[in-house]
């Protein structure tokens, strides 16, 4: 039966009053959802070689956080205590994942925060570079010397490491400095720049240190000054004898000469035993190399327009009478050389381990393509028998040519790239047959060959030396290893945004010098075990 009009207006109006009263006496609406914890991360140095790498982590929002993680992108890395405030966690060395063959980690780092109530919270990505180390210790000498040239004396924790400084104008020093302790200095009677060269140690300790272009000197075990090459005389290139002489090739006269370790007066300029003076002006290809009691030198004579010798003299070395030396005792013609240039580019060139072989490295043989070729350095003409092998095209100029691995291999060196040869069969010896090159635009500036038995080779690269400018300082280091194949690959790799040094100690073992730091490398091994 149909309400009246009054029945139902009142019907709906219970019906409202109903629907209010159940609304104001339900469950209540659920309360807001705390915003995430805010977490930040800074990283104190971006680039890093040590130990392990701290990280500056802050947290804010939670009453308590269960857990602190820190994550390399999406991938987690490791969990932290933290009770509070601004704390200072380190990822060792183990933590940080090496995805490259450069070893070097490029990180990308990321702390979560976990609140006691589960919320998240996680900080904003930062980058950081991490190079493991075996140690970092504090470079005594910070602000005086130069990261490179570098050597160091000793083994294990009884090593000492040199360098040298100047200022602009005045008198330049070399430093000495022990691992504790005070360091020892002298004046140097030369410059120091980051060309200077500070030899490995001859067996009675001594030591020569020449800068191309200037005079040279020798320090001995007990770090005094010995001897020093005539200042008229501006060395070209010095090589050390086994008994601690140099030789000498000068720059300014066409002169070789074998200069005493010890002067009649300390430190005063030395007795030149004996001094060759070559036949005609000649470029010099290979460094000086003493074998069987004779001195090898190797030049390029000009002979006419487009066309040139490559010749290898043999000098008596005075190893009986050291004043008796100097002798020419043969000349080999090993190779004519035929350029479409007016006066032919000299080659790279390189003596083998036991002197029996001259490497030249050639460029250009083609639109930007170098070959190597190996030659008996015994013989006249670089045909049939005497010619040992040649290699295939190199991309890119060569520049130098190194013999390592106890003589099994040549690291030809180009502005950029280098190629790792055999020595018996100029095979390119690396995967793929590829190089091993400098990071970006960077050029190779010095070459550091493992000591015997080690088969390993480092590399310090930096920027290009401005024309007519002065010498740059290496800003990247890199080395290869071989495989139990024999291949060589690149073992690890590391770039800073200042000059580095780095040197062998007596046990082999790497040293390097940046940022006021002295670092000694992992063993090669420990980095081809993190190599993925």
């Amino acid at each position: 039966m149909p309400h009246p009009s009054l029945t139902r207006h009142a019907w709906r109006a219970a019906l409202a009053l109903t629907a209010g009263l159940s609304a104001a006496c339900g469950d209540p609406k659920p309360p807001p959802t705390p915003d995430p914890p805010q977490v930040s991360l800074t990283v104190p140095e971006a680039i890093v070689a040590g130990t392990a790498l701290p990280v500056v982590v802050t947290v804010s929002g939670c009453d308590t956080v269960s857990s602190l993680n820190l994550y390399d992108r999406d991938t987690f890395l490791k969990t932290y205590p933290y009770s509070g405030g601004t704390v200072t966690v380190e990822l060792a060395s183990a933590d940080i994942p090496y995805r490259t063959a450069g070893m070097a980690a490029n990180l990308s780092l990321i702390a979560e925060a976990v609140c006691d109530d589960a919320r998240k919270g996680r900080s904003l990505p930062q980058p950081a570079t991490f190079f493991p180390v075996t140690r970092v210790l504090d470079d005594p000498q910070r602000g005086a010397a130069f990261n490179f040239p570098l050597a160091v004396d000793g083994t294990g924790n009884n090593v000492a490491f040199l360098g040298c400084s100047g200022p602009t104008v005045g008198t330049h020093t070399l430093y000495r400095q022990p691992l504790t302790g005070t360091a020892q200095t002298l004046a140097m009677p030369s410059l120091c720049t980051p060309e200077t060269v500070i030899t490995a140690p001859a067996s009675d300790g001594t030591r020569w240190v020449w800068t191309p272009g200037f005079s040279a000197f020798a320090v001995d075990s007990s770090f005094q000054i010995t001897s020093r090459s005539h200042p008229d005389f501006p060395v070209r290139t010095l090589t050390v004898m086994d008994n601690g002489d140099a030789l000498i090739r000068s720059l300014s006269v066409v002169r070789v000469s074998r200069l005493s370790r010890r002067a009649s007066t300390p430190g005063g300029v030395g007795q030149e035993h004996w001094v060759y003076q070559t036949q005609k002006i000649g470029t010099p290809i290979a460094p000086l190399k003493v074998r069987n009691g004779r001195v090898l030198i190797s030049n390029q004579y000009q002979e006419n327009e487009n066309r040139a010798q490559i010749i290898v003299e043999e000098l008596d070395a005075g190893d009986s009478n050291p004043t008796t030396g100097g002798a020419l005792l043969d000349t080999h013609l090993i190779r004519d050389i035929i350029s479409t240039a007016s006066t032919p580019p000299p080659p790279a060139g390189a003596f083998s381990d036991d002197g029996s072989i001259l490497f030249l490295g050639f460029y250009p043989v083609a639109p930007d393509r170098s070959q190597v070729v190996a030659c008996a350095a015994d013989a006249d003409g670089c045909e049939g028998t005497n010619s040992r092998w040649t290699s295939t095209l190199l991309v890119g100029p060569m520049r130098g040519l190194v013999p390592y691995a106890n003589g099994s291999r040549i690291a030809a060196v180009g502005t950029q790239r280098v190629w790792l040869l055999s020595s018996a069969d100029g095979t390119v010896r690396s995967p793929g047959g590829a190089s091993v090159d400098a990071n970006g635009a960077l050029n190779v500036l010095h070459v550091i060959p493992g000591r015997p038995p080690s088969t390993d080779i480092t590399f310090l690269a930096g920027p290009a030396r401005p024309a007519g400018g002065a010498a740059t300082s290496p800003v990247e280091i890199f080395a290869a290893d071989q495989s139990s194949s024999g291949e060589g690959r690149e073992v690890f790799r590391f770039q800073v945004p200042v000059s580095l040094g780095a040197a062998l100690d007596g046990d082999g073992r790497l040293w390097m010098r940046t940022g006021g730091k002295l670092m000694q490398a992992l063993p090669t091994n420990q980095y081809r075990s993190a190599r993925p």
